[in-house]
């Protein structure tokens, strides 16, 4: 048994259990961990919402508000992502998750006392640090408390919670702004008047100690599978990414493609709505919020369950098939949406690309689960989330910024913009997922036959 570190449960790690955790038990760590990926969304993307009265009263420009949006979280959140997900792998997942609850939850606060571009260039850093600890730690304690024959759904309802958080944050977003914008001046000691976006990042910091609460109450799963049994406290990656490259390239490549269009959405969807069709902060956070809620969630939670049905068909495939299909199904929508006549056009065409969008979204941690053994779960994750996010929520926002700020010149074609990004990036991300098929079928035998 490993030892425990200066007297700290943080890098601890019990005995191997081959047996699975029970169901009851099992759904309840995932219903825990999507609440904390969506209230992570929450303090992650309310920043979209926001960009208006953030434009108004810290005067950025477009361009600045991308990096906001993408680099200052992104980079060191990819970053410190391959650190933390190796303590995940070496020990306590359940007590890394809560710390960085508790980081990334402070960091939110802290983007409502920003007075500049670079102090809330430097807190929404410290979001990203905080984040990074939850998704490779959250996916691994998945992996370990579901079957594979199981696991889809699974973790299609803990991606699920990154939609719920993102149309939480609009719906919550929205209705504060308006709220903050007709009522009394909210007056802190020694800070002040707040301004209706600071009010914002105050209220959605809130939930954070309740969730470190929660996850006190979650048991830490038995590591299953290849590697769970032996003392060795991790597992070198160069065999795994000797063997298992092209596979591992390919489906970070088509992941992290798909990932622009969806990032550049996120980020650019609300400007669009209230730029092109004059639609109000409230209105735009109950429509697109409900949007996602329904649309992405309802997406993800049949591409879970359509992936499994594959599985159990004995479609070894079925995961990148019908990530696959649910690309091709939110291309159209993806790249029409911009030029749609009225507000409630475009917004029908963002609800059926979201629909379409999230029967893959749900599916990238079952990819690389399925190839990786178990000691080296969270790092694979981990290093996909490096890659993923740097591309999709750096490349695909400012990309976006750039078009709009450098070519069209014109703040209303920011839509155009996106339309744009869209239509050159997401059939490469396509045409990668299918090249993936073969080499992934032929790692997933290849774990298959190492685990048993």
């Amino acid at each position: 048994m490993l030892q425990k570190i200066s007297g700290s449960p943080l890098l601890a790690d019990g005995p191997p259990d081959l047996g699975w955790p029970s169901a009851s038990r099992a759904w309840a760590t995932v219903f825990v961990l999507m609440t904390a990926y969506a209230v992570a969304f929450v303090d992650r993307q309310i920043l979209t919402l926001l960009i208006e009265p953030l434009r108004r009263d810290l005067a950025i420009t477009d361009t600045q508000f991308s990096l906001l949006s993408g680099l200052a979280f992104t980079l060191f959140y990819t970053v410190m992502g391959v650190p933390l997900a190796w303590v995940a792998d070496r020990g306590s997942r359940r007590n890394l998750i809560m710390i960085s609850v508790a980081v990334w939850t402070a960091m939110t606060a802290a983007c409502g006392l920003a007075s500049s571009f670079i102090s809330l260039f430097a807190a929404r850093i410290g979001v990203g640090i905080g984040e990074a600890g939850l998704s490779p730690a959250a996916y691994s304690m998945i992996g370990d408390s579901f079957p594979p024959a199981r696991r889809a759904r699974a973790m299609g309802v803990y991606a699920m919670g990154s939609i719920a958080g993102v149309g939480m944050a609009l719906i919550i977003g929205g209705a504060v702004v308006e709220w903050a914008n007709s009522a009394p001046p909210i007056v802190l000691p020694m800070i002040g008047a707040l301004k209706s976006w600071q009010v914002a990042f105050m209220i959605v910091s809130l939930p954070g100690p309740v969730l470190v609460l929660a996850m006190a109450l979650l048991r830490e799963p038995k590591r299953q599978g290849l590697g769970a049994a032996t003392h060795a406290p991790s597992a070198p990656l160069a065999p795994f990414f000797r063997e298992r490259w092209l596979a591992f390239t390919l489906l970070a490549v088509g992941y992290s493609l798909v990932g622009v269009v969806i990032a550049a959405y996120l980020t650019w969807a609300p400007a669009f709505l209230i730029r092109n069709y004059g639609w109000q902060v409230g209105k735009v956070g109950a429509v697109f919020g409900a949007i996602l809620l329904v649309g992405s969630t309802s997406g993800i939670l049949i591409g879970g369950w359509w992936a499994d049905r594959f599985a159990a068909a004995g479609r070894k495939d079925a995961v990148l098939r019908v990530a696959v299909i649910g690309a091709i199904a939110g291309f159209p929508f993806a790249v029409a949406a911009p030029f749609a006549p009225t507000g409630e056009l475009a917004a029908a065409s963002l609800a059926l690309m979201c629909l379409g969008f999230g029967l893959t979204q749900g599916l990238p941690a079952v990819s690389f689960q399925a190839i990786s053994p178990n000691r080296l779960r969270a790092r694979v994750m981990a290093i996909y989330l490096l890659i993923g996010n740097i591309v999709a929520f750096t490349v695909g926002p400012t990309a976006v910024a750039l078009i709009s700020d450098l070519w069209l010149k014109d703040p209303k074609k920011i839509g155009v913009a996106v339309a744009i990004v869209t239509a050159v990036v997401l059939p490469i991300g396509i045409a990668a997922l299918v090249a993936a098929i073969r080499p992934y079928v032929r790692a997933v035998d290849e774990e298959m036959i190492a685990a048993a």
